[in-house]
């Protein structure tokens, strides 16, 4: 098995958060996604660790993702190998809900 973590697997975590089969919980409780207008948000996603990147105060990609069996991924993979963000996979609804279930994290 590969320890590569593609982005269509990385959005597959994503839909199961939507789904909501996995909690988010920051990393750092004192860098809430609220309080991000530029920079990373890390958390936890079940036994995932997921790191957020938000530009302008929103949701623009996922900058990191790594599953407790080793496999990961980040952003610059993902485009060179995927030629794209896992985030870019989902749709409007999805972003707007994944950015929502963020400003609920805690």
């Amino acid at each position: 098995m590969s320890d590569r973590l593609t982005a269509v697997e990385a959005a597959a975590l994503l839909k199961e958060i939507l789904a909501g089969a996995r909690g988010l919980r920051l990393r750092d409780a004192k860098r809430p996604w609220v309080r991000i207008a530029v920079g990373e948000c890390a958390v936890t996603a079940g036994d995932a660790q997921v790191v957020f990147f938000a530009d302008s105060a929103s949701l623009d990609h996922v900058a990191a993702m790594r599953l407790a069996d080793g496999r990961g991924g980040a952003f610059a993979d993902w485009l060179l190998h995927d030629g794209t963000n896992p985030l870019d996979l989902l749709d409007e609804s999805e972003r707007i809900e994944l950015e929502h279930r963020l400003h609920e994290a805690s």
